[in-house]
């Protein structure tokens, strides 16, 4: 229940964030494998800061046991990462339309590269 208001409070707080307007969910394309650039995974450090920490962990470091440990990830499940940002799943609430593609695209290259460690 926890993660479900810290996350709603980073939902209402991102939105007001250019980076995090609104779009058609039939306009989110698929997510890239990269290669990222170190400006692409710092933007989404960036909005992971804004966005996640607030459950995921400062740093995607948390202890894996109320929330899913985004350090572990797999990489190779881009389109999972996507539908569990879009739709949501268990406590972690839908950012359906307050998050554009790109920044969603952003978070994406700093989870997949593991903040950028993985480059």
């Amino acid at each position: 229940m926890q993660c479900l208001l810290l996350c709603a409070a980073a939902l209402l707080g991102g939105a007001a964030h250019a980076q995090t307007t609104a779009a058609s969910p039939e306009a989110l394309p698929p997510l890239s494998n990269g290669p990222f650039t170190a400006e692409t995974v710092a933007k989404g450090k960036a909005q992971y800061l804004r966005t996640c920490s607030q459950c995921h962990g400062f740093n995607m470091v948390n202890s894996g046991t109320t929330v899913y440990d985004l350090r572990k990830f797999p990489v190779d499940q881009a389109d999972r990462f996507l539908n569990s940002v879009t739709n949501g799943k268990g406590n972690m609430p839908s950012f359906k339309g307050a998050l554009e593609p790109g920044a969603i695209q952003f978070l994406w290259a700093y989870v997949s590269t593991r903040g950028g460690k993985e480059m």
